[in-house]
């Protein structure tokens, strides 16, 4: 009896895969590319955080939508204990408060933050350093995310793999970045078409984007050097007219009283005597 469970056993195991438990290589050219755009878009959205600022969660208007660590869309519908809504279409029922959307929010580490544009009693030329360097961290950190595309290429496996150090032309080193099992195009061969998809279209991509954020800035300050000038010269009118309200009435009572002792006068013009009579 022993014998025939062993002999039944042992054929169980030769009728198995060589590999067993062995999951489905996961990396696909679609899915490096959703990969590639959620990272490049994750970069995007701290990017505008650090320009245009970010209220907690109960601050925020009906309408915002925010970003929780897992990459999920949340929009805020109204101002009900549980106004967030996660956006998409099998997970419309899910329902967070304002606390737990700020703690399971992307920036929660660094949120209620400040941005550039929101700083007062300063003109926008003083405001360009900062914007400069934020754009610049922006094409850093951009370029640091295609190294990791592209240590990711030669990689095999489902797990990510620690890259290490990577330091772009111009920017400092960056650590802990870890490559993405959706680029693994080692396994089960090397898919050379694959990697040459996933490393053309990552700086594509990157480019296209500093190119579009670049104008975008450009826009920004220019409308915000607008409207920091028109508030100047708003207050500083408005001051001019409190300056002037009151010897400007002064001037015109003394006026108008003026005017009315004119009559009192006596005309010693022959012109006055040949006047027609005023008419009672």
């Amino acid at each position: 009896m022993q014998r025939l469970l062993s002999i039944t056993l042992a054929l169980i195991f030769l009728s198995s895969p060589a590999l067993v438990g062995a999951a489905d290589p996961i990396a696909s050219t679609d899915a490096c590319r959703l990969r590639t755009n959620r990272e490049l878009a994750r970069e995007q959205r701290l990017y505008r955080v650090y320009l245009f600022g970010k209220k907690k969660a109960e601050d925020a208007e009906i309408g915002n939508v925010r970003y929780d660590r897992d990459g999920w869309a949340w929009i805020k519908k109204d101002d009900s204990g549980t106004p967030w809504r996660n956006s998409h279409p099998d997970h419309q029922s899910l329902k967070w408060s304002d606390g737990v959307m700020d703690a399971n929010d992307e920036h929660s580490e660094i949120i209620p933050i400040i941005g550039i544009f929101e700083t007062k009693r300063v003109m926008t030329s003083e405001l360009i350093p900062y914007l400069l360097q934020s754009i610049r961290a922006l094409e850093c950190r951009t370029a640091a995310l295609c190294e990791a595309s592209r240590f990711s290429e030669i990689q095999g496996g489902n797990d990510p793999v620690d890259v290490g150090e990577v330091q772009p032309v111009g920017c400092i080193e960056f650590k802990d970045l870890q490559t993405w099992p959706e680029c693994h195009f080692a396994q089960p061969e090397p898919g050379i078409k694959s990697q040459a998809d996933s490393r053309s279209y990552c700086d594509d991509i990157s480019n296209q984007l500093l190119r579009r954020e670049t104008e975008q800035l450009k826009l920004a300050v220019e409308y915000d050097a607008g409207f920091r000038t028109l508030l100047q010269f708003a207050g500083n009118f408005d001051i001019f007219l409190r300056e002037l309200r009151w010897p400007l009435t002064g001037t015109l009572r003394q006026a108008v009283q003026l005017i009315g002792q004119l009559e009192r006068i006596p005309c010693f013009l022959s012109s006055c005597d040949s006047a027609p009579p005023i008419q009672q």
